[in-house]
């Protein structure tokens, strides 16, 4: 459930996104959106298909959704959120945003969650994601998440490691490539790990 939220949830804006899990602390520009769309096969071996748009209405906040349906079962799963950049994007230095929303899946009740980011980018090094939040599991019961994620480019292709994770669980560790085939068309790939188990997803991202 974890992967999934983090799925739906995270990667919304331009500097980050597909195929990165952990989310960064920026978002689009005012009147500018993108859909995101991948495909994932699953440590414990499901697979699944997921849509995600985003668009920003007004300055500094960004309003996404994601369906993610998984193919074997038929069981979907659906969020909603906002994100919000709460202090500048800078190319060298670091910036705050902030992410809540909620998630529901077939037969379920509705589940929320929060999530902080940090991002700090730099000229040379490239940028570092770290996030730290909260899932609702149930009425009654609240768990932690949290992320840490470094990314760089090499000339038209960015290149990026990851790990991630929910309180009480094994971490899941995962690197990937994108790069732009069109200027506006992103394709993407990445591989995990997760209890011994792979993980992988292959996506678009087209931005408008």
């Amino acid at each position: 459930m974890l992967f999934l939220l983090l799925g739906l949830s995270g990667l919304l804006s331009a500097q980050a996104g597909r195929p990165l899990t952990v989310d960064d602390a920026s978002v689009n520009d005012v009147g500018q959106g993108h859909v995101e769309g991948w495909w994932t096969r699953a440590p414990d071996g499901s697979r699944n298909w997921t849509v995600a748009p985003a668009y920003a209405p007004i300055q500094n906040v960004e309003l996404g959704a994601g369906l993610a349906r998984e193919q074997k079962t038929g069981l979907e799963t659906q969020n909603i959120q906002a994100k919000f950049r709460i202090t500048p994007s800078q190319d060298n230095g670091c910036n705050v945003g902030a992410v809540v929303g909620t998630a529901r899946t077939t037969g379920e009740t509705s589940k929320g969650y929060v999530n902080a980011l940090f991002t700090c980018n730099h000229a040379n090094l490239g940028s570092l994601h770290t996030n730290l939040g909260a899932l609702d599991v149930s009425s009654s019961q609240r768990i932690g998440t949290w992320g840490l994620a470094w990314e760089r480019a090499y000339g038209v292709i960015t290149a990026h490691v990851e790990v991630y994770g929910q309180q009480h669980d094994k971490p899941t560790w995962a690197t990937g490539l994108r790069t732009n085939v069109l200027p506006s068309l992103q394709l993407d790939a990445s591989v995990g790990r997760q209890s011994g188990l792979n993980l992988l997803t292959l996506g678009t991202k087209w931005i408008f």
